[in-house]
């Protein structure tokens, strides 16, 4: 593979190619310097904010985007079109961007189960009615264990059992770091003017 990592701004535009996912992939299985390129700019913009939403940080999430992509073309023969391509993509993005995390900064995993009230009407949904940079910056700051269960349960939309199986956590521990990310990335937003329970219809 012979593909230069440029650095990309948050959002590009989705380009098309033409070319069907399964063409793709057999495509850059074989090596094929054009589909590999198509391939990275076409699903490039998506990953991207992957990244951005797991990192704390402009530079982490390029590095991510970087070494995620580089599992995605050393692995594509594993793939067997089981789900779509930009859901295998998108989990092979999320779990590069957890190893690096693990790697790179210290995640405190906090749970108090009695002092703990989830409320699960805080999803995407609210999430797309805010700015994307002003909530990718407020989502950046938030310690990394509330970063990563928030990501995972309100937006990728895993459960509290999946996700306690993913980072061998408990369930508990998984639903006290999202209510308190929850309300932290609340507070931040409020502070700027964007009101989360507004969205909610609460």
């Amino acid at each position: 593979m012979d593909i230069e990592f440029k650095k990309l701004p948050l959002i590009l535009k989705h380009k098309k190619s033409g070319i069907t996912d399964h063409e793709l992939v057999q495509r850059c299985i074989k090596n094929d310097a054009v589909a590999q390129k198509i391939l990275f700019e076409q699903y490039a913009p998506m990953l991207l904010g992957v990244s951005f939403r797991y990192a704390n940080c402009e530079a982490a999430a390029h590095e991510i985007l970087q070494i995620g992509f580089i599992k995605v073309f050393n692995n594509l023969s594993k793939f067997r079109f089981e789900s779509g391509l930009a859901t295998w993509l998108t989990r092979v993005m999320m779990n590069t961007a957890l190893n690096y995390l693990k790697a790179n900064e210290k995640v405190k995993w906090e749970a108090n189960i009695e002092t703990i009230y989830e409320n699960n009407d805080f999803v995407v949904e609210q999430l797309h009615q805010i700015d994307l940079k002003v909530l990718m910056d407020c989502i950046q700051q938030l310690p990394t264990g509330y970063r990563i269960v928030l990501n995972m349960f309100a937006i990728e939309g895993y459960s509290h059992k999946e996700i306690a199986e993913e980072l061998n956590i408990t369930e508990s521990t998984s639903r006290s770091q999202f209510v308190r990310a929850k309300a932290l990335l609340e507070k931040k937003l409020l502070t700027l003017g964007f009101d989360i329970k507004k969205y909610a219809g609460r």
